[in-house]
């Protein structure tokens, strides 16, 4: 986040089986604390994540995705849509 070279984080969430109990409460304050550092200095730092999991998870992806979405998070449908829309935000202006 103090790096201004640094314009988009991308994170992966996993719920279920082996996973951690609460992975977004985890990071959560880390990507606020991220979010802020940036916005003090002048810069929008966007974070992108996906959520793989269920609602029959525990915690649930519902759970989950409403955390990040209420931290500033925008959330993808997939993986591979996380890097894509990545690649859209690093590359705006140019030809990707």
């Amino acid at each position: 986040a103090r790096d201004p070279e640094v314009a988009v984080i991308v994170m992966d969430f996993v719920l279920g089986f082996g996973s951690h109990e609460d992975p977004v409460g985890s990071t959560i304050e880390a990507i606020k604390e991220a979010k802020a550092i940036a916005a003090a200095e002048g810069r929008e730092l966007i974070i992108l994540a996906y959520v793989l999991g269920t609602d029959l998870d525990t915690p649930s992806l519902e759970q989950q995705s409403q955390m990040l979405l209420d931290a500033g998070v925008i959330l993808a449908s997939s993986s591979t849509n996380t890097g894509l829309l990545a690649r859209e935000f690093i590359c705006k202006g140019e030809e990707a």
